[in-house]
């Protein structure tokens, strides 16, 4: 039979009689298999039937044992769809269109009087009225484009379809299925292309899980708080395996955290007292106090989740496209009026010329361009966010492939911003202990990045136990002695050791005492390997600049191993504006650092590494929630391969409308000298718009 094993947290869970009780009370329940009470934890392990109880009841029997119970889920950051239902479109009155046009049809065949034809149409027009509704909208938006091409297509076969039928003329006919053909193929792009855009617009989000109860600390008891009710300043307790409901400050506390559902890192992250936790997080194992700081949609993690689906649905998408909409619809006109006036010169009938204009008119397609690349843009920013990559705007999105001059932070991007020992060297024979007792005595007076790297290698190179007559010896050895650490650069004489070290990039300090130097200490912030094969990457689209506080030598070092060209070192603020002032010209420029309140107004895109940010600051365009450069070049090649499918896209509607101007303007009208109704440019337009989304789909 199925079980299923699940956690509850207890609140006020510390004496053995209590967790006794529980235990004995949940052992002897139909349908519970095995009980773990767990005192350090807090919680209770339940192995039991789920078809005999339900996790409900099991938080029930321990309520009544007079202790609060609730169960905790794991979080997961995959981003899924919400499965909205969007209806189909309703085609009623398409299929009204076309049982019009079958109808004309037939009194054409019967070469009936073209007045009764006409009025159809005008049922037809009555039908189909947003065409020129849309038509006055794309004037207003002043954006012209297939609604008002196809509006002038069906008002030159009215006029003229009124004039051939005052003379009761049945070439009448043409022009009458004309509008009707066009008003039919309208409506019908119009319904299709809506609908795509519905499904286009659907919302996405994070699948996170913030926990539907929490414990909170209040008057030194526990009580069990809906998380929707958790204010501000409140304590909570996070015990092992459960969820973080908000996000705050540790005020007491050890434990490891999982953070990988904001920084996309299968890392844990150790948080003690003043360390900043996260809504949607894990505490793996330990337990913590937190105070609440900021709680529902105020989170990080929902916040994240907002700006990814107001990006990926930002009405905006359709701004690189409006121009572009616009040359063709003026080169559609143009085309129409010289083909207008050619066949005329040429000697061909004012009807089988205006049948031309009418079909070449009718068979424009360019609005799927905006819908289809407003799918692309909706694909590329998911993506992106998937990757824990958070573009603030279209613009941001399409831009960062267009990046030519990137300006670059060199700590936490390029390198490790904490130095670390790299060369430990005694230069007298006594043990090396002897040099570690010391450094360690006097790193401990120092509070300076070099002290704490000394702290953490002497922590990570531990000797053997010293007895304590070599304890006693090397304090009775420093009692009347002075020593320090001396960086080289300030002495004049240097050896060949110590150059060696320098022109390696490091930092070398010199330990010594009035009579002799007793050994070296040298130091380096380690290049994180990732970043080598990332910046080849995005070197080969941009040039880069980067910005150092280091020492000559160690930019030295730095040009080496990354080939970087432009190594700027900087000081201050105005340093770097000016910098980027005398690099910027009329090319796309990019900023990306980990500092925070970093704004360059001669840069077009501003791009910030890591969680800790104001995610409500507009000044960042692109938001990196993990500190690693290939995440930059990723995105670079998201806005890039974006940029090549829009532009595809582009010239697939080019190369259609010129060969539907061959087709119709030229090659039919060679072979049949007669007006023909427009029904098969329509049907090549609806064509093209259903081709660009299979497209998209298979992509």
């Amino acid at each position: 039979m199925e079980t299923v094993t699940q956690t509850f947290s207890v609140a006020n869970l510390y004496l053995q009689a209590s967790a006794d009780t529980i235990y004995n009370c949940l052992i002897h329940t139909t349908g519970i298999i095995t009980v773990h009470v767990s005192l350090s934890e807090r919680n209770v392990v339940v192995e039991y039937q789920p078809d005999i109880i339900t996790p409900e009841q099991i938080a029930q029997k321990i309520k009544s044992c007079g202790y609060h119970a609730y169960t905790h889920e794991y979080t997961t950051n995959q981003f899924v769809e919400d499965h909205l239902e969007v209806p189909e479109p309703n085609y009623r009155n398409v299929f009204v269109l076309l049982i019009v046009m079958v109808i004309v049809l037939i009194l054409w065949l019967i070469k009936l009087t073209p007045w009764i034809a006409l009025l159809l149409s005008v049922y037809a027009m009555y039908i189909g009225r947003s065409l020129f509704m849309h038509a006055g909208e794309e004037i207003k938006k002043h954006n012209p484009s297939t609604a008002v091409l196809s509006s002038l297509a069906v008002i030159i076969s009215l006029i003229y379809g009124i004039y051939l039928a005052t003379q009761n003329l049945v070439s009448a006919y043409p022009f009458i299925l004309s509008i009707i053909a066009i008003l039919a193929s309208s409506m019908y792009k119009t319904k299709y292309l809506k609908y795509m855009q519905a499904i286009s617009k659907q919302s996405y989000h994070l699948n996170q899980y913030i926990p539907e109860n929490t414990s909170v600390y209040k008057n030194y008891t526990e009580t069990i708080s809906k998380t929707t009710k958790i204010q501000k300043n409140q304590i909570l307790i996070i015990r092992p395996n459960e969820i973080i409901p908000v996000d705050g400050i540790v005020i007491d506390g050890y434990a490891a955290v999982d953070e990988s559902t904001l920084t996309g890192l299968d890392s844990t992250i150790t948080k003690a007292e003043g360390s900043n936790v996260y809504a949607g997080t894990r505490c793996i194992h330990g337990s913590l106090q937190i105070r609440a700081e900021k709680i529902g949609e105020k989170t990080t993690l929902l916040q994240f989740a907002k700006l990814a689906k107001e990006t990926a649905n930002d009405k905006s998408f359709d701004s690189p496209f409006k121009n572009f909409s616009r040359y063709l619809f003026f080169y559609a006109i143009i085309t129409a009026i010289v083909l207008f006036a050619g066949w005329l010169l040429i000697g061909r009938s004012l009807s089988n010329t205006l049948s031309i204009v009418v079909a070449v008119l009718a068979s424009v397609a360019m609005n799927a361009l905006t819908i289809a690349s407003e799918k692309e843009v909706l694909a590329s920013a998911l993506y992106a966010a998937k990757k824990h990559i958070l573009f603030r705007s279209v613009d941001a999105l399409e831009m960062a492939g267009k990046t030519e001059t990137i300006f670059l932070e060199q700590d936490d991007i390029i390198m490790q911003a904490k130095p670390e020992v790299t060369d430990f060297l005694p230069l007298q024979q006594e043990d090396s202990s002897y040099m570690r007792y010391i450094v360690y005595k006097l790193s401990n007076k120092r509070h300076d990045v070099y002290s704490l790297a000394i702290s953490r290698y002497l922590k990570t190179h531990l000797t053997s136990s010293t007895n304590r007559e070599d304890i006693t010896r090397l304090q009775n050895n420093t009692q009347n002695n002075t020593y320090k650490l001396t960086n080289v650069k300030e002495l004049s004489v240097i050896d060949d050791t110590c150059k060696q070290l320098l022109a390696q990039g490091k930092t070398v300090f010199l330990l010594q005492n009035e009579e002799n130097k007793l050994g070296i200490v040298a130091f380096a912030k380690p290049l994180l390997t990732s970043s080598i094969p990332a910046l080849d990457k995005i070197k080969q689209n941009a040039e880069i600049h980067l910005f150092t506080n280091s020492s000559q030598e160690e930019q030295h070092y730095i040009q080496q191993e990354t080939h970087i060209t432009y190594i700027h070192q900087v000081k201050n603020r105005e340093e770097k504006d000016a910098i980027i002032q005398s690099c910027t010209h009329d090319e796309v420029t990019m900023y990306a650092g980990t500092l925070a309140n970093t704004y360059h107004p001669n840069v077009d895109i501003h791009t910030h590494f890591g969680i800790s940010s104001d995610l409500s600051d507009r000044n960042k365009d692109i938001i990196i929630t993990r500190n690693r450069l290939d995440d930059l070049a990723q995105a670079m090649q998201i806005s890039a391969t974006l940029n090549q499918r829009i532009q595809f896209d582009q010239i697939l509607i080019i190369v259609y409308h010129v060969i539907a101007i061959l087709l119709f303007g030229f090659l039919i009208p060679i072979f049949f000298d007669l007006p023909l109704p427009v029904i098969l440019p329509c049907i090549s337009s609806i064509g093209m718009i259903h081709f660009l989304f299979r497209k998209h789909t298979q992509q």
